[in-house]
Formats: structure tokens, C-alpha cells, sequence
């Protein structure tokens, strides 16, 4: 694999342990290839079924029809966290496609390697905890030292143990000093480990401290290739560690500190609509929703979140029409059709409403058992 600047962190792994085709564990799936091309037939519209159609693809090392599944599930459900990390790692032992962009030249292989970088990002910014057992499919690891077992068990989801494992290396770096000169990726893994072991206070900490890291390389222009991420995405990370930990304030605090720093961070104002949402102050709910819509007006699932949050705040006129919007931006996600025919029936818009409802129960993979049955019985009570 190709050595980049601001390299993207799959391929950062790839230089760390060693990755190479046939190198790494197989990924593991129950059903058959032929199974999971079946399911997503029959359940088109359904994204955690082009995900899973993925990873048997990428099971037999079919590269390009796993990315094209992957791209299928982040279309259907652009906030599907595990299948934008899958994106980033898709081509990861794909010796043909690397060979091809080297053969394309030097900028052919950066742009690949910035998309696999972003995905990689947005996958940790829609879901700081999602699961990252997927790189044990690209990782090749020797066995030995701490950092390598820290990164086996954290892919292999022994999240304690991996914390133990990286707070050793992280020990063996240090040589009795301060955390200036630890790798960021080494602080990195420790904080997933961490938040995934529910050591959340420990996460904060390493995360706190790779900002801080992060800002002072950053003023003297020294800033290291290798960081995963930039010190408002690690801003982030630590304000959802905050809100997991109930500490609503800082959290709350800590996302508006990163829209400051970053406008376009359309999640930090996602979130901040959960926090307002669950407190059931709706009126900052819905601003947050509205904010987030404007920073990425690309992404439907936005608006359905405002329209859901609009109806729970009892405005079903402004309700209905935000979820018209994002029904008719992303056809194929069944998921507005409900909601909007919810909203319709509190209108007493009847006619409008069985159309509605419908439409969902057309689209609507058989995974969504229970709202396919709440529309059964919203249209007999509408006959």
C-alpha cells in the first residue's frame, strides 16, 4: 500500500501492521453469498441488508460488488454508521485497485486514499462507539508487544483487555514523562477501548489530551501525519463521551464549541437536537434539526429527523411538510411514508394519509415488522 501525506487511517493501519492481501483473517459470515443476494432482492429498500449482502462479498474477497452494496446502504440510510467504516477499509486488500491508482499516478492514489479518510471520519462523527470489529478482515498483526495485542482484542471486541494492552504501551512510550510524545493513534485506540469498556472518564482524558496535542503541533505547523483525526473532530468524540456520561452541560457546551470551530459540523447540531429532544424542549429541538438540515441539505434523513421532531412538538402542518421533503428526496426510504402518514391522519387528512401509509407498507422491508403492522392498523381505522 502507498504511503501518503494526511494518509487515511485504514491505510494508516495497513502501514502499522503489516496489512497484506491474503495477510490478514477472513472475515467471517453465517449465510451463504447466494442467501444474503436473495435477501437483499427481496428486501431492496432495506440497507442493513446491503450492508450484510456486503460483508459476504467481501468474505470472498469480491471487492467491487462489496462497495457497490455498501454505497447501495449508505444511500438508503445516509446516517448507517457501520457501513460508512466499512467504506473506509472496502478496498483495503484490493492488490488490483491499488495497483491501478499507482499506475494512474501519485494524485490518483491521494484521492482515493482522502475518500476512504472521510469515511472513515464520518463513520466515527455519525457513531462514536460504532463497532470497528471490521478491521480484524484488513489487519494482519504479529502477535507480540502490547500495541499489537491491544489492536487484536479491540478488533475482536475485548475492549478491557485492549485498554489494558494500550495503557502498557502507553506506559513504555511515555519513559516516566508527560503524554507529549505518545503516537496519536496509540491515545486513540486507548480512547476507544476505553469508551467501549464504559471507562468513559478515562476516554475524556486521552481524548482531552489529544486535543490539547493536536492544537500545539497544529500552532507550529508540526502537526503528524498519522493522527486519525483533527482536534475539533476529537472535540466531538469527547462531547458524545460527555452526553453518554449524562453530563448534559458540558456536552452541550462542548458540541457548540465545535459548530463555532466548524460550521459544517451538521452532526454536532444533530446532536444537540437529541439532548433538547430528550429534555422535550422542543423549541431548541427543532432549531437544532433546522440548523443541521441547512449545514448538509444533501442528506433526506435530516429532514425526516426535523419532520419527526416537528410532530412530536405538535406541529403537524410544518411537520408534514418537511417529511413530503425528505419522502420525496429519497424515494426508495420507506421510513418518511410512516411518518408522514402519521402526521396526516392527526390532520385529518385521510385521503392523504392512506396514500401515504401505503406507500410505506410497499417499500418497507420486512425487518420493520412492528411500524408495518402499526400501518395496517392505522389504515383500517381509516377505512
Amino acid at each position: 500500500m502507498p504511503c501518503i501525506q494526511r494518509v487515511a487511517t485504514p491505510l494508516l493501519l495497513v502501514q502499522l501492521l503489516g496489512v497484506a492481501p491474503g495477510m490478514a483473517q477472513s472475515l467471517k459470515v453465517s449465510e451463504s453469498l447466494e442467501v444474503l443476494q436473495e435477501r437483499a432482492r427481496r428486501d431492496s429498500n432495506d440497507a442493513a441488508a446491503h450492508f450484510n449482502l456486503a460483508m459476504g462479498y467481501l468474505s470472498k474477497e469480491k471487492f467491487a460488488p462489496a462497495e457497490a452494496a455498501l454505497q447501495q446502504a449508505v444511500a438508503l440510510d445516509p446516517q448507517f454508521a457501520q457501513a460508512f467504516l466499512a467504506l473506509s477499509v472496502v478496498r483495503a486488500k484490493d492488490g488490483d485497485y491499488w495497483r491501478a491508482k499507482r499506475k494512474a499516478g501519485p494524485d490518483s492514489v491521494r484521492a482515493a486514499a482522502r475518500a476512504f479518510d472521510k469515511y472513515y471520519t464520518k463513520a466515527f462523527l455519525l457513531d462514536p462507539l460504532v463497532d470497528v470489529r471490521i478491521f480484524g478482515s484488513i489487519a494482519w498483526l504479529r502477535g507480540w508487544g502490547d500495541f499489537d495485542g491491544g489492536v487484536k482484542n479491540l478488533f475482536d471486541g475485548k475492549y478491557a483487555e485492549a485498554y489494558d494492552h494500550f495503557g502498557a504501551e502507553v506506559r513504555r512510550q511515555q519513559k516516566g514523562e508527560g503524554l507529549e510524545k505518545v503516537p496519536p493513534v496509540l491515545l486513540w485506540f486507548r480512547s476507544l477501548a476505553a469508551a467501549h469498556s464504559d471507562k468513559f472518564d478515562e476516554a475524556a482524558a486521552d481524548l482531552m489530551t489529544l486535543i490539547s496535542n493536536t492544537n500545539r503541533l497544529a500552532a507550529t505547523d508540526s502537526a503528524p501525519d498519522d493522527a486519525p483525526l483533527r482536534a475539533n473532530e476529537y472535540r466531538y468524540m469527547l462531547a458524545a463521551i460527555r452526553q453518554r456520561q449524562g453530563k448534559t452541560d458540558d456536552a452541550i457546551d462542548l458540541y457548540k464549541e465545535t459548530i463555532t470551530n466548524d460550521i459544517g459540523l451538521y452532526m454536532a447540531h444533530v446532536r444537540l437536537a437529541a439532548i433538547y429532544e430528550a429534555a422535550k424542549d422542543y423549541p431548541h429541538a427543532v432549531q437544532e434539526r433546522m440548523r443541521a438540515v441547512d449545514a448538509n441539505p444533501d442528506d433526506a434523513s435530516l429532514l425526516l429527523d426535523l419532520g419527526v421532531t416537528l410532530g412530536k412538538a405538535g406541529m403537524m402542518p410544518q411537520a408534514e411538510t418537511r417529511l413530503q421533503l425528505a419522502a420525496n428526496a429519497n424515494p426508495r426510504d420507506p421510513r418518511p411514508w410512516f411518518w408522514l402518514g402519521l402526521a396526516q391522519m392527526e390532520e385529518g387528512k385521510k385521503a392523504e394519509a392512506r396514500e401515504s401509509l401505503t406507500r410505506f407498507l410497499a417499500l418497507a422491508p420486512s425487518r420493520y415488522d412492528r411500524q408495518i403492522g402499526m400501518a395496517r392498523d392505522r389504515l383500517a381505522q381509516l377505512q
